[in-house]
């Protein structure tokens, strides 16, 4: 499916951070050491630029990592004014950055309105105050409710970040974490499994047997529940799991439920468990074995089918006295067709 959306990232890892939150090592999820320069930035813009393909129909220039407002406010106008003059030539359509609830006021908002910003993405975490002072963030639940009235009333798009999975969590407490955001009406959200990173305090934890993190498939399960919460509220999902690593992640990522196509995964957990829900609904309604066949939308095929198609092998063998058959249609969501199965 052609790209119409590109982000063209900056990353400034660690910069404007007053303190280090126990999962933090920025220096190896953004695999950047320094921050980007003016000319860094022009000229990864411009080549950005230059090789758009015409589907692409927004760009947006982002600053990612650290604490962007938390920076001194000349070093945010630096970048701001690089971003700023592509905005004013329609070159770009937005200006993204990401921040702390604590660091969020009206001032500061007030300088990110001179220059157009359009999207504020804040470190959200969790939505329950022992999680985060276990995480060492920092700022508490009110704070982030405080920044979160500033950042909408001031007319900025806010994309809220979750982190399951933190030391003090509970599957539970991460779902509660999602309908309080659902509340909040962001305009979409982010969210992360925590990963334990070498090099943190959360690894020292991880070492000495007082943090456990959760296993791949209990990260995919619980985020599959998260996202059919915001699904259901028709809040967007802009990412799940940490992006894809270039180089050896053996070297850096100590435990935790790292996959380079975690967002496929939990995805396709949902679909599952959609079709799971429409078989059982329409097994309870008839006992006797049954033939289905399920039409499955094309544009999302890859997801309702499962890796090797072991979604629909999975469900086979759940409902072992029904004969299951699926079929690929242009139906935007997935149909059920029952009739009797004789042999």
């Amino acid at each position: 499916m052609p790209k119409t959306n590109v982000t063209i990232p900056f990353f400034i890892p660690h910069l404007g951070c007053r303190h280090r939150c126990v999962f933090c090592n920025q220096v190896y999820t953004s695999n950047t050491t320094k921050p980007p320069d003016d000319n860094d930035i022009i000229n990864k813009v411009e080549l950005y630029l230059k090789n758009i393909k015409s589907s692409v129909q927004h760009v947006e220039i982002a600053f990612f990592g650290g604490s962007f407002t938390g920076l001194d406010s000349e070093i945010q106008k630096k970048y701001l004014a690089i971003a700023h003059a592509y905005y004013s030539k329609k070159m770009i359509h937005g200006i993204r950055l990401s921040t702390r609830p604590d660091y969020i006021n009206k001032p500061i908002l007030q300088l990110l309105k001179e220059y157009t910003v359009t999207t504020i993405e804040l470190g959200v975490q969790s939505f329950h105050d022992d999680v985060l002072q276990a995480s060492s963030r920092g700022h508490t639940v009110d704070d982030t409710m405080n920044a979160i009235a500033c950042i909408k009333n001031a007319g900025f798009n806010l994309i809220i970040q979750l982190m399951p999975g933190l030391p003090c969590d509970t599957p539970d407490k991460s779902i509660e974490s999602a309908h309080i955001a659902c509340t909040l009406q962001p305009n979409g959200v982010r969210i992360y499994p925590t990963i334990v990173i070498k090099d943190t305090v959360l690894e020292k934890l991880f070492i000495e047997g007082i943090y456990t993190p959760m296993t791949l498939e209990e990260a995919v399960t619980l985020t599959a529940g998260m996202y059919s919460i915001f699904t259901m509220n028709n809040i967007p999902v802009i990412r799940m799991g940490l992006h894809p690593f270039a180089n050896d992640t053996s070297s850096f990522i100590v435990a935790g439920p790292y996959h380079p196509s975690f967002g496929y995964l939990v995805k396709s957990r949902y679909c599952r468990n959609q079709l799971q829900n429409m078989l059982q609904q329409a097994t309870d309604n008839n006992s006797t074995s049954k033939r289905y066949i399920i039409e499955l939308p094309a544009l999302h095929s890859a997801e309702y089918l499962g890796a090797h198609r072991e979604n629909i092998a999975f469900l086979q063998n759940m409902f072992y006295n029904s004969y299951i058959q699926c079929t690929i249609t242009n139906t935007l969501e997935p149909i059920l067709y029952s009739d009797s199965y004789y042999e």
